[in-house]
């Protein structure tokens, strides 16, 4: 009589427990894979131009610059306030680590406005070049650069006298910049696709690096751990770039019209918004090979982005847009607002 209880081969045995094993412990990493990046929140503010946004995490306050001054949230409680410090077609906010000061710079009046970030005092008014745009805090040299996007060139200047020590001619248009914190400054420059190389102490430019296949680019983020930059080019395209030799590393797919580009060090992401509406979320291993691993949906609009560290999520403002005269797309009333992008 045949047993009801067949014994299987213990070799067939085996592969079952080990089947069963790896069922089980990728059910385990599923569960424990960090849910994916999404809009969970809108804060609505008033209508108007906007560029660049910076986060006081300390302060729980988002900084926004705005045509007509520097707008604030407060991250707790979603307060806006549409004009803390009074600007001219403001384009960027940037904290000055270690003090309660601000940097904003003012594309219309060619003048960066020093002032202190919790209380919105005004320090100074420094003039700079024409169409001041991107700023950049270098500490090696703990002067600021100021990006000078009509005259082509970088303004630095010393925080501590609040005037500027010296021009660079970058020889094109400069866009966002990132420092490796020893002395070297990177700056993108839009309308020849080169990353400049500034030796900060010197006041002068040491480097360029050519960017094949990249089409205008703007943000510019840098891995001190690898010694990669990461430049967001407009034609869906992110270069990584050796920052001590200029060498080609390779490149990884983006969203169309990049503007922004963000390193989160501690998790190894490098986000790039993009004008389409979308967010590319890059993963940055430590062989400085960018895998995409997410394409965030936003909105039209949404280029520039702030990352608060302390609670892992992002923040990019945007509107609804339409066709205007020209074939310019033109924002629609009442519809500006800051995306929250975390997870859910």
């Amino acid at each position: 009589m045949t047993s009801a209880f067949r014994t299987f081969p213990t070799r067939f045995a085996t592969a079952l427990l080990a089947t069963g094993a790896l069922v089980a412990a990728h059910e385990a990493s599923a569960a424990d894979a960090p849910a994916p990046y999404a809009v969970i929140q809108h804060i609505a503010a008033k209508d108007g131009g906007y560029d660049y946004v910076s986060i006081d995490s300390a302060a729980h306050r988002l900084y926004m610059a705005r045509n007509d001054g520097v707008m604030t949230v407060d991250l707790k409680t979603n307060k806006v306030t549409p004009r803390f410090v009074a600007g001219d077609e403001v384009a960027a906010v940037l904290i000055i680590p270690d003090t309660s000061l601000m940097l904003s710079t003012n594309w219309a009046s060619g003048k960066a406005t020093l002032f202190d970030r919790l209380t919105g005092q005004i320090k100074a008014q420094i003039p700079v070049g024409k169409g001041p745009d991107a700023a950049l805090y270098d500490p090696a040299s703990k002067l600021a650069f100021v990006m000078n996007g009509e005259s082509n060139d970088v303004t630095l200047v010393d925080l501590t006298k609040a005037a500027a020590v010296a021009t660079i001619p970058v020889g094109g248009k400069p866009e966002a910049a990132a420092s490796d914190g020893h002395g070297r400054v990177y700056l993108n420059i839009e309308d020849t696709a080169e990353i400049v190389v500034i030796d900060s102490h010197a006041h002068k430019v040491v480097g360029r690096y050519a960017m094949k296949g990249c089409k205008e680019p703007t943000g510019l983020a840098f891995d001190p751990t690898t010694g990669l930059l990461i430049s967001a080019c407009h034609n869906s395209v992110a270069k990584l770039i050796d920052a001590r030799t200029g060498a080609d590393k390779g490149s990884a797919k983006i969203g169309a019209d990049a503007d922004g580009a963000i390193f989160d060090a501690t998790k190894r992401l490098v986000f790039i918004p993009c004008n389409s509406g979308t967010m590319t979320v890059l993963k940055l291993d430590m062989n400085g090979k960018a895998q995409p691993v997410q394409q965030v949906q936003t909105h039209e609009g949404a280029r520039t982005a702030a990352l608060d560290p302390t609670t892992d999520r992002l923040y990019l403002p945007s509107a609804n847009f339409v066709d205007g005269k020209g074939g310019e797309r033109e924002a629609v009333a009442g519809t500006f607002e800051v995306l929250v992008v975390g997870r859910k």
